[in-house]
């Protein structure tokens, strides 16, 4: 009635369930349709945890309890929600009070509650259990008697002689005697015995149901080893459950510490001789660290253009974010409630979340081991031919490990090495056992997957020497969307806005990161600046060293001649990009810098910009000097400075290597001819079109 969806709408620790709306026009039930609405809210729950909205089933289950809790499937499902989602223990109690009030007149409900009412020791509910026409419920409640109410988990031995005696007078089998006191031991945590009579009982007429409450009551008791034994026992019952599966891989192997890890490296499963399932030949699951619409950087940008590609060219790959995002990156904790499957320009992106908590990344074993849960679960519904992840090891483990126990290929997208970066700020770091660590782990992901992808040819050499066979590698560079960055008119209201009018601009467009070299062109700002007056530089983004940049700028009294736009609006970015000449990118001489490329570098090429970058490898591999740009020496702002002057002396050489730049970046880089790689690769692993 409207009292019991009120008391609903206020479960502690929470916000009101009323606001749910899982069926479309549903009103408070009445007495009349609640069985019926029970029913259509069950399925919808099912629905929503089926998508991976486990919230959105708790929410929609919370409303059935409130109605009626006399099922105790109801608050079986509800209790093992609550318990994933790590909500308050008070809507356990809850939902068991509300069991406590409704079971009553359905005898087919009273064996199951009865392992509530002794565990929880409901006496009044024990009361009217002992009244109950079922007489396996009416032996469990006696037994219990037996036992003793008082007594503690590891007390409570029953006699032979009285459970003969219960037996006779309820005219039960000595097989059922034998389950109503396996139940009784169960449900009192009374182990020892509980494991002797397991190993007496055929598969046939183990008690699924009180083993996986048991097991759930241990768990939620922080007692999940001790659980083992019981869930051997259910796995002989249901061999097939995916969760005690996982929960039996998870106990049954003691999780490594990060530090095991990095000296003995990721232990893979085995892979499966024959898929799990009949695959789907063009589905790919995509596993991704970030992407749209809550990123918009490099990363997210690449994702999205090579899945739009492939889409377009008959695959049906998904994007899927690791388990846990967005909520768990800096500034998203208190995002909207992000959809688990939503649809971004025609591409589909799937979202891996079990609540709004942080999803803890330390251990990692127990971190792949939940994503994987997780990813498995989707993977079977969905039967991909390939599970393809980009970086980082949480992703490219998670793929493997997956991949292996359905059976399926796995390709793990080497973007960057994250040691490198962290490592490249910090040399003292490159020493330590983390970056070791964080290395290995890399490395047994590319080591374990079927293929691997690395955005550059020095990235790919990095990976040959850490042991991945060279033959499984193959470059697959970054690229750019030749149809949205394309050259347009100058922008006079943004010049004159930015008061650049009648000058040649020296632009900048992404982060203001240290390792950008971003100090040399203030440098040779500062150089030509003393020479001439018909330039002004622009830096265009934010950054870790945006203020220290910008003090250092006012301080030497250039601001004059360079301009700090700070975050622009991505859907912007080309307006300023028309503002621009000339594109420097001056990356430091660092080991970040010379096997990854940058995506910048593509878009301002597509946009008809000349080029001048420094001679780091991965930058060396993409600009050839007087075709598509120029190289100046790496770390040297002099080397900067005179490529810099060259060009301000010469516009026609500045149109014509942006001109160049462009033919250049649609032959070569746009992501049509980038997500051919990748098809043909699928191709490879996988019937499919070929695009």
């Amino acid at each position: 009635d409207a009292s019991q969806i009120a008391d609903a709408s206020q479960l502690p620790g929470a916000s009101p369930v009323a606001s749910v709306s899982p069926i479309a026009g549903a009103s408070e039930p009445s007495e009349a349709s609640s069985r019926l609405d029970a029913s259509a809210l069950r399925t919808r729950a099912e629905t929503l945890e089926a998508g991976g909205d486990r919230a959105g089933a708790e929410a929609v289950l919370a409303l059935v309890l409130a109605a009626d809790a006399s099922q105790v499937a109801d608050v079986d499902h509800y209790l093992e929600l609550v318990g994933g989602l790590g909500l308050p223990g008070r809507r356990v109690n809850w939902a068991l009070r509300r069991l406590r009030s409704d079971v009553g007149d359905d005898p087919s409900q009273h064996r199951a509650a009865a392992d509530y009412a002794i565990s929880r020791g409901y006496s009044d509910l024990l009361a009217r259990l002992g009244e109950s026409p079922e007489p396996m419920t009416r032996a469990i409640v006696q037994l219990n008697a037996a036992a003793g109410a008082e007594g503690d988990g590891e007390s409570g031995e029953i006699e032979a002689s009285v459970l003969e005696s219960i037996r006779n007078d309820l005219g039960l089998s000595a097989e059922d005697a034998q389950d109503a006191l396996l139940a009784v031991m169960l449900a009192r945590g009374n182990r020892r015995r509980a494991k002797a009579l397991l190993s007496e009982v055929e598969d046939a007429r183990l008690p699924a149901e009180s083993l996986r409450r048991e097991i759930r009551r241990l768990i939620t008791a922080g007692r999940t080893k001790k659980s083992l034994p019981y869930v051997e026992a259910y796995l002989r019952a249901r061999p097939e459950d995916a969760w005690a599966l996982a929960l039996h891989t998870q106990l049954a192997t003691a999780a490594p510490t990060n530090y095991q890890l990095g000296k003995s490296g990721f232990p893979l499963p085995k892979h499966r001789p024959e898929p799990a399932f009949d695959a789907v030949p063009n589905r790919v699951h995509y596993l991704l660290h970030n992407s749209l619409p809550y990123h918009s950087a490099g990363y997210a940008t690449r994702t999205h253009g090579l899945l739009k590609e492939l889409n377009d060219a008959g695959w049906d790959v998904d994007g899927v974010t690791r388990l846990g995002y967005p909520y768990d990156m800096p500034g998203k904790e208190d995002l909207p409630d992000a959809p688990p499957h939503e649809v971004i320009d025609g591409v589909d992106y799937l979202r891996l979340l079990t609540g709004r908590q942080i999803e803890k990344k330390n251990p990692l074993y127990n971190y792949v081991g939940r994503y994987s849960t997780e990813l498995s679960r989707i993977a079977q519904r969905d039967r991909p031919a390939i599970i393809h992840a980009a970086s980082n090891h949480w992703n490219g483990l998670t793929g493997v490990t997956v991949a292996r126990k359905l059976g399926i290929p796995s390709i793990y997208e080497i973007r960057g090495l994250w040691e490198i970066t962290r490592g490249s700020r910090n040399p003292e770091w490159a020493a330590s056992n983390m970056y070791k660590y964080i290395a290995r782990m890399e490395s047994d992901a590319a080591k374990g997957a079927t293929r691997v992808f690395t955005i550059t040819g020095a990235l790919r050499d990095e990976m040959v020497r850490r042991g991945v066979e060279a033959e499984k590698i193959t470059v697959l560079p970054n690229g750019v969307d030749t149809e949205r960055f394309t050259p347009i008119p100058r922008d006079e209201e943004l010049a004159r806005e930015l008061r650049v009018q009648g000058k040649t601009v020296i632009g900048y467009v992404g982060s203001i990161l240290d390792y950008e070299g971003l100090g040399l062109l203030i440098d040779a700002a500062a150089t030509l600046a003393a020479e001439r007056d018909d330039f002004h530089v622009l830096l265009v983004g934010d950054g870790a060293e945006l203020e220290s940049f910008r003090d250092r700028v006012r301080e030497d009294g250039l601001d004059r001649v360079i301009t700090f736009t700070g975050r622009v609006p991505h859907e912007d970015v080309e307006r300023y990009y028309s503002l621009v000449d000339i594109t420097p990118f001056p990356r430091l001489p660092l080991p970040v810098c010379e096997m990854v490329s940058p995506l910048k570098p593509f878009e301002a090429m597509a946009m008809g910009k000349a080029v001048v970058a420094s001679d780091v490898a991965a930058l060396a591999e993409i600009v050839t000097p007087g075709a598509n740009g120029l190289l100046h020496a790496k770390g040297e702002a002099g080397s900067l400075t005179a490529e810099l002057r060259r060009l301000l002396d010469d516009p026609e050489l500045v149109g014509r290597l942006g001109a160049q730049a462009r033919e250049w970046v649609v032959q070569n880089r746009d992501w049509r001819q980038i997500s051919t790689i990748v098809a043909e690769t699928y191709a490879e692993l996988a019937e499919g079109p070929r695009g």
